[in-house]
């Protein structure tokens, strides 16, 4: 059964599932060079079907996100309830704070009621049979399918899905697709972790729902933030009903990304001690939950932009009653197509897809293509028979190398094949590379890590086997790490590592396989590949123009190896 996934929220995206295997997919920012696009992703389902060889008359069904509960958020009754009655607010802010929920309860309705139904009129227009799966529910399932485990529990959270911000599921793999995934609990709108988050987030100057990780970076520089109580009384967990509050009868928590009201924290505190203090207090109440599900070890898999938080998912994995950790590598909205269509083929077929292998699943870039490209651009290039050993050598002598090869990931992490390499053991690179690429960033690069030497540089690997693949966790570094590779370590000690082996990792294994060979040394830096603000390189044409802007000193496209002088 061929089976088309779609999602339409913050980085729409398209995924193809045949028979159970997911063999494409690929986000619409890629190919219309716009971050986080939210729409119908028309062009990422074109290119998803001709990577698997497929027509749109060849899907069976067409899956995708949006089925909504008759009462939006009955949350938001309760919130006005606790607002007059228990808030310690003045009358002015009260009526201010009724005002605003009552503003996005209308707002929310609306996006459910019209906007939902718009897009979901114009995948009916494709004319192929729809299926239909709640936003959380394609979360969960995108962990749960995608990790290949027999039982597990499944968190969601992000800042806002149509039926909530927020899940936990109970997951097992039995004979009917009804009893396999158990919903414990749905997170409203009203008390989303995302937008306690994303509030913090624009209140630094960052924009939110993009810049959440500078925060995390920010967070590391504050052992013990003094603005922690108070930011710690704007949410709260409830563990009776497995699901967290947001204190908006305190008088900071605000379910939405404004909060004018922070701006005099950030005078008081400064901002890295606001950023340490969001982020213990995200770690305290996530891991309050998790702590209180199971007594026993079990197994745990979460999905959803707030899982974007690599600390967070560490912090996780450390638990006592946590015996692995799995992140779906596109936790965010983009994911959301691949959790609808291994959703509709459990249903329609009554077998389990199989477990993500690989997230090289986009475009590659052909011979001809690159030709055309080079030619027009008037740089130097050459065709090397062994280019993994050129780019080695390169890497040995200290050199930077963007490099474009394969099949382009799909997510939110550069693997390795949409990535710039640099030696790990340079620890100004962070600054130096970063202003070459227009960036501004407070978390180190990330490191490449030989598989077969893991063990010496990370702790506690076992919990995070799956993470550690796709960059989706952190993990305490060896004194051999931060001997080694100071590049890539933070000032908290950790990094966030993708460690590489041949069969998940071919062609990269392959570069830092010679690199090892050539130094001794088992890290590289990997970072994404583009400019500031831009999404990751797609096209033989996207690295050309990346590699002039950032003036990198050679690009390896494919087999060619390009000189920028």
């Amino acid at each position: 059964m061929n089976i088309l996934g779609i999602s339409f929220l913050s980085d729409a995206s398209a995924a193809v599932i045949v028979d159970g295997k997911l063999v494409s997919a690929i986000s619409e920012e890629r190919l219309n060079r716009r971050k986080l696009w939210y729409g119908f992703p028309e062009e990422a389902i074109d290119h998803a079907l001709h990577l698997a060889g497929l027509e749109l008359s060849d899907i069976d069904y067409i899956s995708t996100h949006g089925l909504t509960p008759e009462e939006p958020d009955v949350a938001y009754y309760e919130y006005k309830k606790k607002l007059i009655n228990e808030s310690n607010l003045t009358d002015k802010l009260k009526q201010k704070r009724i005002a605003f929920i009552e503003h996005r309860f209308e707002h929310e309705t609306r996006v459910i009621k019209q906007r939902t139904p718009n897009y979901l009129a114009t995948v009916e227009r494709l004319n192929r049979p729809v299926k239909l799966y709640t936003h959380h529910h394609a979360h969960a399932a995108s962990a749960f399918y995608g990790s290949g485990w027999e039982q597990c529990l499944a968190i969601t959270l992000d800042g806002w899905g149509e039926d909530g911000s927020g899940t936990v599921w109970q997951c097992k793999k039995t004979e009917a697709y009804e009893d396999s995934m158990d919903c414990l609990s749905i997170n409203s709108t009203l008390d989303s972790l995302g937008y306690f988050y994303g509030s913090i987030t624009k209140t630094l100057g960052f924009i939110p729902h993009r810049h959440e990780g500078k925060v995390l970076g920010l967070a590391a520089y504050c052992e013990n933030p003094r603005s922690y109580d108070v930011i710690r009384s704007m949410v709260d967990v409830n563990l009776e009903k497995l699901n967290f509050i947001g204190r908006v009868e305190k008088g900071l928590y605000i379910p939405h990304f404004d909060n004018l009201e922070l701006q005099p924290l950030i005078r008081k505190y400064g901002r890295n001690d606001i950023a340490a203090a969001v982020q213990k207090t995200l770690e305290e109440v996530v891991c309050l939950l998790i702590s209180s599900l199971n007594k026993r070890a079990e197994k745990v898999v979460l999905a959803g932009g707030v899982f974007a938080n690599v600390k967070l998912n560490q912090k996780i994995s450390e638990l006592d009653n946590v015996e692995e950790v799995y992140v779906f590598p596109n936790m965010g909205d983009g994911g959301l197509a691949v959790g609808a269509a291994w959703l509709a083929h459990h249903e329609l077929t009554g077998a389990y897809p199989d477990a993500l292998e690989t997230m090289y699943l986009g475009s590659e870039i052909e011979d001809d293509t690159i030709l055309d490209v080079l030619s027009a651009s008037g740089l130097k290039y050459k065709k090397y028979d062994d280019i993994h050993k050129k780019i080695a050598e390169l890497l040995a002598d200290g050199n930077v190398v963007a490099r474009c090869s394969g099949r382009m990931e799909f997510g939110p992490r550069a693997l390795g094949h949409r990535s710039i390499l640099y030696e790990a053991s340079d620890p100004e690179v962070n600054t130096w590379l970063n202003e070459k690429l227009n960036r501004s960033e407070f978390m180190p690069f990330a490191p490449a890590t030989l598989e077969k030497h893991a063990d010496d540089y990370y702790f506690n690997l076992k919990k995070g086997v799956m993470p550690a693949k796709y960059m989706a966790m952190t993990f305490k570094c060896k004194e051999k790490m931060i001997k080694e590779a100071p590049a890539a370590v933070h000032v908290d000690k950790t990094a966030r590592p993708q460690i590489i082996n041949d069969k998940d990792h071919p062609d990269f294994h392959g570069i830092l396989t010679e690199y090892h060979k050539i130094t001794g040394l088992s890290n590289l830096i990997n970072t994404s590949f583009n400019m500031h603000e831009e999404p990751i390189v797609c096209s033989a044409m996207d690295a050309i123009r990346a590699f002039t802007d950032g003036n990198l000193p050679f690009l390896a496209l494919e087999d060619y190896l390009v000189t920028n002088s």
